[in-house]
């Protein structure tokens, strides 16, 4: 696509003014027809900008088919600053081509409402690794508000184009996010979703899962073509040459348990140095880079030595990661967050032994475009004492260190050319499979009696690989306050499983860690009996340690206590979520139920017609927005609402008007756990005939904060009525709503709320919502889109509301 007939940017200028480089054939074919299933292209051959710049042409011509949202799932977290740094500057230069300019995000953690999520139908690129977006995918979020994750599942099953980049390193990622575009393709979405994986050693096998099958052509591949192949650059980076040396020292289980004999390898690497040049060292574990990193520090001199891994908070992270394009001679000891995708080229490459893929990786960040005559890797051996000494392997095997050291021993050279002559096979390995079960049962987002929830770690990361995300903050010895801020991105230091549970639980004179429990509304510690869980953000005492900015998570302390300094950060977050939590009723401004259910049906009618819904699905929406705060009217919300606070001089509001937003923020419920969106959905169940239609609606009402869904119950703590009634998050059965005026000529009501549904059976509440979940037009995907779309509705019209009153 070169030239448009109505005047409007060829795709070479508009690749050139975005990248400033002419696109290689590869990339320009990629601006017009349909999408690939897999991009098959050497490493440092402009890859993501090939999708990138392609997506953001098509988006700028309005191309129906180019779903508007681009998901980027990485495997690294250092990867996602990386490419998010790319698109915002791509997206800054085509801005000139946009009515309204995409959104650039990054999912880095915290609870931090982006742009992408607020408003869906604006074109936006999201970034992330895979275990943040994969566990939006699987309703599950790690690192953000559980009541926000239909809102996310929603939008990224819907009008998306995921791309799975650097998938060689993505493990039980691959065959999930195969299984997912599966499901999407047999269950059906609202708008079309498309996936791409992006990676020179993915084998076509590894996309061909049980749900997840392809056509009879097979998968659509890109590759270059024999007119790419002939470019100048393209030969130059192919044919780079990279000489192949075995490093000194060989690594025993002493070595990397105790730093024992380091002293060696940092003199080998500042031996083999050149003034004025870049030499990177990877090595597999982050406890060896932060020992051979001390160790370096001690003998560079003047050669600035820096740390890279993916145990730091984003803030140390963001500025240690500046070092890999500073210039200057520098010496960097990395783990394998620089493995795949960072844009650098070494001159000298030092890597522990890896499997042959992750080896072949590291290799890229060595003389990457061809630049050097002189360019040299080292390996460094592993030696381990039998098949379990996990000291030396992890997070590796035995047998893919022993095959990778056979290949390295036959070699001289590890450039491209050379490294696409091996003839080296992956095995196959057998991985948790996501089946059509598990998806549908994770749609239901109500935790157990234990206040736990199913586990979707098995299926984006391998079990040793796990995480968990801690923050640090000053306690004072005292137990965290359950108005503790929420933890910023910026705070947060993901740690591995294992050494997360050992700092939590291991020793509780040294260390306690903290996890949030939204029914209970308070901070609860983390014991063996209930450990860290995969996902799970938990709070630090910053008095404890266990975290150095310029080391990152170094676990336990050994010797006396070193305090973790806090982050100063720009604004104050709000306190975590908790089931009781109203935030956006508290508006600035008394509004009355009557006029937000205005504005919230205003602003369903501006949704629909953005998203051209079908009629039905507008007939629901529309429904659901003037019945989704019926339960507003319920004496135990409006007590709540009207409540003057002690000692307040503020004039009362007028107890004969049914309100839905007040001016403070002081009231609480009579009522543990009460939910006024299961009062509305009751009323409206109340007032119309069984059936899909009602169904659709009154699950709708229900659903659009996030805390009532698929499973209608009392919660453990719930205080029952002395006379024995049903009960259920704060409703009674009985309860009388009064007469609810919506306009000068419409009322609704009374009602006498009926909780008989939340009664395993025929016509129970929990077979209505499976009945739509497992409607042929519907499914899992639509239905979370339509619950998000009279959420984001009423969100907006509180929004505004707040606007006004400020």
């Amino acid at each position: 696509m070169q030239d448009d007939s109505e005047g409007s940017m060829g795709y070479v200028d508009f690749f050139q003014a975005l990248t400033g480089a002419v696109p290689y054939p590869y990339q320009c074919a990629l601006s017009e027809g349909g999408w690939p299933d897999l991009v098959d292209v050497p490493t440092g051959l402009g890859k993501t900008a090939a999708i990138g710049v392609a997506w953001l042409y098509r988006r700028s011509l309005g191309e129906a088919d180019t779903p508007r949202r681009l998901v980027w799932c990485l495997p690294m977290r250092s990867l996602v600053e990386q490419t998010h740094a790319a698109f915002s500057a791509w997206v800054e230069k085509a801005a000139e081509h946009f009515e309204q300019v995409p959104t650039v995000n990054m999912l880095m953690g915290g609870n931090q409402e982006l742009d992408w999520a607020q408003e869906p139908e604006r074109d936006a690129v999201i970034i992330g690794t895979q275990d943040m977006l994969l566990s939006r995918a699987l309703m599950r979020g790690y690192g953000m508000s559980r009541y926000a994750w239909p809102m996310h599942y929603a939008w990224l099953h819907n009008d998306a184009l995921w791309v799975f980049d650097e998938t060689q390193l993505m493990g039980v990622s691959v065959p999930t996010s195969a299984q997912l575009q599966g499901f999407r393709d047999r269950l059906g979405t609202a708008r079309p979703t498309h996936s791409i994986w992006m990676s020179a050693t993915l084998s076509a096998r590894d996309l061909h899962t049980v749900d997840h099958r392809p056509g009879d052509e097979g998968w659509r591949t890109h590759r270059l073509g024999s007119l790419d192949e002939a470019h100048d650059a393209v030969r130059q980076r192919t044919g780079a040459t990279k000489a192949l040396h075995k490093a000194p020292p060989t690594l025993t289980r002493d070595v990397t348990k105790n730093g024992e004999g380091l002293e060696e390898l940092a003199a080998a690497i500042l031996d083999a140095h050149i003034d004025d040049s870049l030499t990177l060292v990877v090595l597999n574990r982050v406890s060896r880079a932060q020992m051979l990193f001390e160790e370096l520090q001690k003998v560079a001199g003047d050669v600035p030595v820096t740390l890279l891994h993916s145990r730091f908070r984003a803030a140390e992270r963001g500025e240690h990661a500046r070092a890999l394009q500073a210039p200057g001679g520098r010496i960097i000891v990395a783990t394998q967050v620089i493995e795949a995708g960072v844009d650098i080229s070494a001159r000298t490459l030092f890597s522990e032994l890896a499997p042959w893929p992750s080896f072949v990786q590291r290799v890229g960040r060595c003389n990457r475009y061809g630049e050097f005559d002189d360019a040299r890797v080292f390996w460094i051996d592993l030696r381990a004492e039998n098949e379990k000494d996990g000291d030396v392997l992890l997070p590796y095997t035995f047998e893919e260190l022993n095959g990778a050291r056979t290949i390295l021993s036959s070699l001289d050279d590890v450039g491209p050319e050379r490294v696409r002559a091996i003839d080296w096979q992956p095995p196959q390995t057998i991985y948790p499979v996501l089946r059509r079960r598990d998806l549908l049962e994770l749609f239901d987002t109500t935790a157990d009696l234990s206040g736990n929830d199913l586990d979707v770690s098995r299926y984006i990361r391998e079990g040793n690989d796990t995480d968990v995300s801690f923050f640090w903050r000053a306690l004072q010895g005292e137990p965290p306050h359950a108005e503790l801020p929420e933890p910023r991105a910026e705070e947060l230091c993901r740690v591995a499983i294992g050494p997360a549970k050992d700092f939590a639980t291991k020793d509780k004179k040294k260390s306690e860690a903290w996890r949030f429990d939204p029914l209970g509304e308070r901070w609860v510690k983390v014991t063996k009996l209930a450990p860290p869980r995969p996902g799970e953000v938990l709070l630090v005492d910053s008095a404890t340690g266990g975290y150095d900015p310029q080391r990152g998570f170094i676990g336990l302390p050994k010797g006396k206590f070193e305090p973790v300094p806090e982050l100063r950060l720009a604004d104050e977050a709000s306190a975590v979520a908790r089931m009781n939590d109203d935030p956006r009723t508290y508006t600035g401004a008394w509004q009355s139920l009557a006029e937000h259910s205005a504005d919230v049906v205003a602003q369903a009618e501006q949704v629909a017609e953005a998203f051209e819904l079908p009629e039905r699905w507008q007939r629901w929406l529309l429904e659901a927005a003037r019945w989704h705060d019926v339960g507003k009217s319920h004496p135990v919300f409006q007590q709540m609402l009207l409540t003057p606070a002690a000692g307040s001089q503020e004039p009362p509001a007028d107890p004969d008007i049914l309100w839905a937003k007040s001016a403070h923020r002081r009231g609480r419920y009579q009522r543990k756990y009460f939910r006024h969106e299961l009062a509305s959905a009751l009323a409206f169940l109340a007032e119309h005939p069984p059936g899909r239609d009602t169904n659709a609606v009154a699950y709708m009402i229900a659903a659009h904060h996030g805390k009532v869904r698929l499973s209608l119950r009392s919660l453990p703590a719930e205080d029952a009525p002395e006379d024995g009634r049903l009960f259920a998050r704060g409703v009674h059965q009985g309860d009388a709503l009064p007469v609810i005026p919506l306009d000068e000529a419409t009322t609704l009501g009374p009602f006498t709320l009926d909780l008989s549904p939340m009664r395993l059976g025929q016509g129970s509440w929990l077979e209505r919502c499976l009945d739509l979940r497992d409607a042929p037009e519907l499914g899992p995907f639509c239905l979370a889109w339509l619950e998000s779309l009279l959420r984001l509705a009423d969100q907006r019209a509180s929004a505004l509301a707040t606007q006004e009153a400020r």
